[in-house]
């Protein structure tokens, strides 16, 4: 009766076997149904659980195009960036930060330490920032400038500023730039915000007194130019300019800034060169 009526057991058993066997080509492979378990690509899946596969999808979809909102920009200009930039990665500008600290300290410590956001966290972070259209960008250490003309791309602010006090770092952002303006031109793309990249120390030749949003990547930045940093942005920013601070957060004193933004102002942002993210701090000028 059993053998008539059929075991469930025998049932799964050849299931699995048909399966197995599907896979080394030996038969065709197994058809999803509820009693006959697949490899997990063709599993079978209730209804219940696809409607919830897919709204979860259309989810991420959507809140994907708010966060980029102004700040999204086309394959193509992400291309000529890359294409801009395609010599001159993390590594290679670590490469020219060490060389050029060693033939003349400008900074203390570390200071001179290079790193960079990838494209996609630097406008994630620029969506976050919330700054209105026709503002200005300053980025404080700029670096190679690739922050500055990732925010100066989308063409949201009226100017991106950027100032680096290492010569060859600050060469190499202007070389870059010229490169991405000429592509950018040349393959009829829109044109970014303007853009001023300038060598000097960012504690005494910049301004950020006109600034909608200042941002410093501050990882390796000893406990002395943190302090002369949050003296310089309390006496000059703007009440209600935003602030962007990458590794580090304010001391407790500076009471002219509040944490701005969703979870108390902090966001996790990636890397080019590695798997772990950095912490970001928000802040809005009181």
């Amino acid at each position: 009766k059993m053998r008539q009526r059929g075991n469930p057991m025998e049932t799964v058993t050849r299931a699995r076997a048909n399966n197995r066997a599907g896979k080394s080509g030996s038969s065709g492979p197994c058809e999803p149904t509820r009693n006959s378990p697949c490899a997990p690509s063709t599993r079978y899946k209730p209804p219940l659980l696809r409607f919830k596969a897919t709204a979860k999808a259309r989810w991420r979809s959507r809140v994907r195009t708010r966060l980029a909102g102004d700040w999204g920009v086309s394959g193509d200009q992400e291309a000529a960036m890359e294409r801009a930039f395609s010599d001159l990665d993390r590594d290679a500008g670590l490469e020219i930060a060490e060389r050029s600290h060693q033939a003349r300290q400008r900074v203390q410590g570390s200071s001179y330490f290079y790193g960079e956001l990838d494209l996609k966290a630097q406008l994630e972070v620029l969506a976050r920032a919330g700054a209105r259209k026709g503002g200005v960008f300053v980025d404080l250490g700029s670096g190679l400038g690739k922050m500055v003309l990732a925010a100066a791309l989308p063409g949201v602010f009226s100017e991106c500023r950027g100032v680096e006090i290492l010569p060859e770092l600050h060469e190499s952002a202007v070389k870059a730039r010229g490169a991405l303006l000429a592509d950018l031109a040349g393959r009829g793309l829109p044109p970014p915000s303007e853009v001023s990249l300038r060598c000097g120390d960012m504690l005494r030749e910049e301004s950020v007194a006109d600034a909608d949003v200042v941002f410093v990547f501050a990882t390796c930045f000893p406990p002395e130019v943190m302090s002369s940093l949050e003296t310089k942005l309390s006496e000059e920013m703007r009440r209600g300019a935003r602030l962007v601070l990458v590794s580090k957060q304010l001391a407790g004193c500076c009471a002219d800034f509040v944490p701005f933004g969703d979870n108390n102002g902090y966001l996790s942002v990636g890397q080019t060169h590695s798997k772990w993210n950095l912490d970001c701090f928000f802040y809005v000028r009181a």
